[in-house]
């Protein structure tokens, strides 16, 4: 698996990994690890070390094509036409492949690695 998608894959699984962390006490390995890759550690060891394999079911649901909430809540006001968003979030380092979309609430996606929001790109 390339890095890119590598990294992506492990970024959607941050917040499922840190519950299994607090639950096994293994949350400063966690941590650590995370601290080494944003400092440049391959994602691979990083990935191994874990034992990470790569893609998870949140992945496969999010990107081209994924079918999305049919309205956001709050979005829309009485009176209004709905709002409609042509695009996606991406990785605010452009480190990874990963996209996302806002939640069902309206909020915006942030990177489980670094925990900034992501970077919103509209579809040409």
């Amino acid at each position: 698996m390339e890095q890119r998608r590598l990294l992506a894959s492990l970024c959607a699984a941050v917040p499922t990994l840190r519950e299994r962390a607090e639950a096994g006490l293994w949350t400063d390995l966690l941590d650590e690890l995370l601290d080494d890759l944003a400092a440049g550690r391959p994602v691979a060891e990083v990935c191994r070390q874990l034992g990470w394999r790569g893609e998870t079911e949140t992945e496969r649901s999010i990107g081209p094509g994924a079918s999305l909430p049919d309205h956001v809540e709050g979005a829309q006001l009485e009176g209004l036409a709905p709002v409609v968003l042509n695009g996606d979030y991406r990785c605010p380092g452009h480190r990874c492949s990963r996209r996302a979309h806002r939640d069902d609430r309206g909020r915006v996606p942030h990177c489980a690695l670094v925990g900034t929001p992501m970077t919103y790109r509209p579809e040409p």
